[in-house]
């Protein structure tokens, strides 16, 4: 599809979604910190969003294997696009970051306004392999991050989405044992298409180990307006 032609069929959606919907989706991530949106975009355009994803990793690995024993390699470790090179090589994932009625409708369901990051890593494309370094527990350094699922193992082999709700964001993670020990642990069944929601500043979360296969997803990250005064130079006010 089509990058405008894609960010249209958005853009007329996202006024049409059904208000029961969203107000389902902000209790859920009220209560557990992470709710699922698949009905906030249409198939086509996620869709879209996934082959644009799959194209950039398939250059991505072209790229890595005019070095040594990169192939290999590449099966072993995570890989996080940045967005300077989501920008230099797609169109519809930097397009829909910026469209005001998506962030609209995730103010919605958040209970708060939705900003577009102040940092530079808006939005990545990220693999993890079975065999690579799995995914550790953390906090995210934004409060809001949108993911698509585009591959991911099935239940039975793990790589499914483990998160504990309202923790406090410890900034070296240095407590985090004992924020695990202290809090139920929810674990969240996903398979490819699906969207999602997380609160990442307030939930500890993962990607469960998996035994076959590999993850890959998109991920759109946006701020809080605490998130943008904290960035704010010393004297200046945020917009």
């Amino acid at each position: 599809m089509h990058d405008n032609n894609m960010l249209e069929l958005a853009r007329r959606h996202l006024p049409r979604v059904d208000g029961d919907a969203l107000h389902h989706a902000r209790n859920r991530l009220a209560e557990t910190g992470i709710a699922r949106l698949g009905f906030l975009l249409p198939y086509r355009v996620k869709r879209a969003l996934a082959a644009e994803a799959l194209t950039l990793l398939d250059h991505h690995r072209q790229w890595g294997e005019l070095l040594p024993d990169a192939e290999h390699t590449a099966r072993q470790q995570p890989v996080d696009l940045s967005q300077q090179e989501v920008d230099a090589h797609a169109g519809c994932i930097p397009q829909l970051y910026d469209c005001e009625p998506l962030r609209d409708r995730l103010s919605l369901v958040a209970a708060e306004p939705v900003l577009p990051s102040p940092g530079t890593g808006r939005y990545t494309v990220n693999r993890l392999h079975h065999d690579g370094t799995p995914s550790q527990w953390h906090w995210d350094d934004y409060a809001f991050t949108l993911v698509l699922v585009v591959e991911c193992p099935p239940l039975a082999d793990g790589g499914f989405v483990q998160t504990v709700a309202h923790t406090r964001r410890d900034w070296d993670h240095a407590d985090i044992y004992r924020t695990l020990t202290r809090n139920p642990i929810q674990s969240w069944e996903l398979n490819a298409g699906d969207l999602y929601l997380m609160r990442t500043d307030t939930t500890l979360h993962r990607v469960h180990p998996f035994v076959h296969g590999r993850r890959t997803s998109v991920s759109m990250t946006f701020a809080s307006r605490t998130d943008v005064e904290r960035r704010q130079p010393s004297g200046s006010t945020a917009a």
